[in-house]
């Protein structure tokens, strides 16, 4: 009798843990999606960093990684981040979306829309008791792994980023550096000098 109720109370303690995770990794989840679609509905940070083709703000803590083509690698402490650009779809795109769903759980899947936006959050069962967490805007996305205690944060800071990109940031630089190029503006003298005396020619 002594060894069944040994028995009988490891299995009401397991059940119990068993309850307890999956009860904190669906409250994780609960609000993780409610932060990323609170912060995608409210204002967008003044960007902060350049790259090419897109500009971004950096939450305080993170810093730049690595920088490739439509990748910036970024990093908090241990923690890395993914950005993901592309600049060819547009804020309220799902092309990315529909790529990311068509290999996923659709129960950790959450859309959220706005005036010409779509933005969506995935969560996914990764390695190591860790979730792959994914949040984006149209043709913006930031990937990272996270456990169920750091998740809430993590998707919060990751649409601040994706809520703040501003895609041809590059190109605007561009035409404000040209525009103040005293080279340019004394090409523009000369031809303005050129076409008075061709002016006064005709007369």
């Amino acid at each position: 009798m002594k060894v069944y109720s040994k028995l009988a109370a490891i299995m009401i303690i397991s059940f119990g843990l068993l309850v307890g995770c999956s009860s904190s990794k669906d409250e994780a989840i609960s609000q993780a999606k409610q932060v990323a679609e609170s912060t995608f509905n409210g204002p967008a940070e003044k960007t902060t960093e350049t790259t090419k083709g897109f500009s971004y703000y950096l939450p305080e803590g993170f810093k730049v990684k690595d920088e490739f083509e439509n990748n910036v690698i970024l990093s908090k402490g241990n923690q890395e981040y993914i950005l993901f650009v592309n600049s060819h779809e547009s804020l309220n795109s799902d092309v990315i979306f529909n790529e990311i769903k068509g290999a996923k759980d659709e129960k950790g899947i959450e859309t959220f829309k706005g005036e010409d936006r779509f933005g969506y959050i995935s969560i996914s069962p990764g390695e190591d008791k860790k979730y792959e967490l994914i949040v984006g805007i149209g043709g913006i996305k930031t990937t990272t792994m996270t456990t169920t205690n750091d998740m809430v944060e993590n998707a919060k800071n990751m649409m601040i980023i994706a809520n703040s990109v501003e895609y041809g940031q590059e190109g605007k630089e561009e035409k404000v550096e040209n525009k103040d190029n005293p080279k340019e503006q004394l090409d523009l003298g000369k031809a303005k000098e050129g076409e008075q005396k061709k002016n006064e020619n005709d007369k």
